[in-house]
């Protein structure tokens, strides 16, 4: 009887202590929110920087490179559990990583005036991307499945 009335206080206590550990994490809603935000302000930030990807100027495109940077650590810096949104994560900070390094080859190039530097560099700037359209509407999808 003893026996009986020990488990009877233990297993509910279990069960409301793991109830309150998975209602502690994140919602994916939450996640999907931190991505989705961060990947929006990049956006927006390199915008204003290029107008509008607009400018040629070498010194516009580097601090255009130093926003890629800044947002590839700020993605990396985002907390996020749930494995599906992860991959987009990593797309992402691969993404802005890419683009930042191609992004200073290209100034590079373009300063010592080497003409095949400068269509390589063009060329891996525009491989560099190439996955947005697809993060975008993967991460949206995804986010936005029931």
């Amino acid at each position: 009887m003893h026996f009986v009335r020990r488990y009877a206080v233990i297993v509910p206590m279990a069960v409301v202590i793991s109830f309150l550990s998975v209602s502690c994490g994140e919602s994916k809603v939450s996640q999907c929110k931190k991505l989705i935000n961060t990947a929006n302000q990049t956006v927006k930030e390199a915008n204003e920087v290029t107008n509008g990807g607009q400018t040629r100027n070498p010194d516009t495109m580097l601090k255009a490179a130093d926003n890629m940077d800044k947002a590839a650590k700020e993605m990396e810096a985002l907390k996020v559990s749930d494995e599906r949104l992860k991959e987009y994560q990593a797309g992402y900070i691969k993404m802005y990583r890419d683009t930042s390094t191609a992004t200073r080859d290209l100034v590079g190039a373009f300063k010592k005036k080497e003409r095949q530097a400068v269509n390589v560099a063009l060329k891996n700037l525009q491989q560099a991307i190439v996955p947005e359209p697809q993060l975008v509407s993967g991460v949206n999808k995804y986010c936005n499945n029931k």
